[in-house]
C-alpha cells in the first residue's frame, strides 16, 4: 500500500489518525489511488483481478446479499456510473455495467472491479462455490458480465 501512496504523491495518508466520519474519501484521491496502483501494476490483469477480490472481502465480509453488495457499490463511488443486475437466472446473475468508472472516469482496467464482483457473489452464496464471469457484451465504456456459479 505504501508504493501505491508514494505514486499517489499521497505518502501524508499513510499515517493519518483522522478518519472521515462517513468513512469516505473524495473521488480525486480515489481516483489518484486506482491510478496509481494500475500504474505499478501495468499489464498485470490477473493481479488486479486478485485485488479486486480481496477488496470485495474488505469492504464487505460477509452477510450481505449480492444485491446489496451491487446498490451499495454504486452508490459509494459517487459518480454517474450505473451497475445494475438485469437478469438473475438459476446458477447466474447477469450485471449491466454502465459508464463505468474504471475504464471510462479513469481510464484503467475494468479487472480489478471484475474480480470484485466475482468475490462478492461468491460470498454471498450459502456454500463455496466455484464463480466464474464470462464478458457478454462490451463497448467503450460499458460492460455486461454472465456471472456463473457451480
Amino acid at each position: 500500500m505504501k508504493s501505491v501512496l508514494k505514486e499517489a504523491e499521497m505518502l501524508d495518508l499513510k499515517d493519518a489518525r483522522e478518519v472521515d466520519p462517513n468513512g469516505t474519501i473524495d473521488f480525486f484521491t480515489f481516483k489518484k489511488l486506482i491510478i496509481a496502483q494500475n500504474s505499478l501494476l501495468y499489464g498485470c490483469y490477473k493481479l488486479l483481478y486478485n485485488l479486486g477480490m480481496k477488496l470485495a472481502i474488505y469492504l464487505y465480509p460477509y452477510g450481505k446479499s449480492f444485491q446489496d453488495i451491487v446498490e451499495e457499490i454504486t452508490e459509494l463511488i459517487k459518480t454517474d456510473w450505473d451497475v445494475q443486475i438485469i437478469d438473475q437466472g438459476v446458477n447466474s446473475f447477469t450485471v449491466e455495467i454502465k459508464n463505468c468508472v474504471f475504464c471510462h472516469e479513469i481510464g484503467v482496467p475494468c479487472q480489478l472491479f471484475f474480480g470484485f464482483l466475482v468475490q462478492s457473489l461468491k460470498k454471498s452464496l450459502p456454500e463455496n462455490k466455484n464463480v466464474t464471469y464470462v464478458s457478454e457484451k462490451e463497448t467503450q465504456n460499458s460492460h455486461i458480465l454472465k456471472l456463473l456459479w457451480k
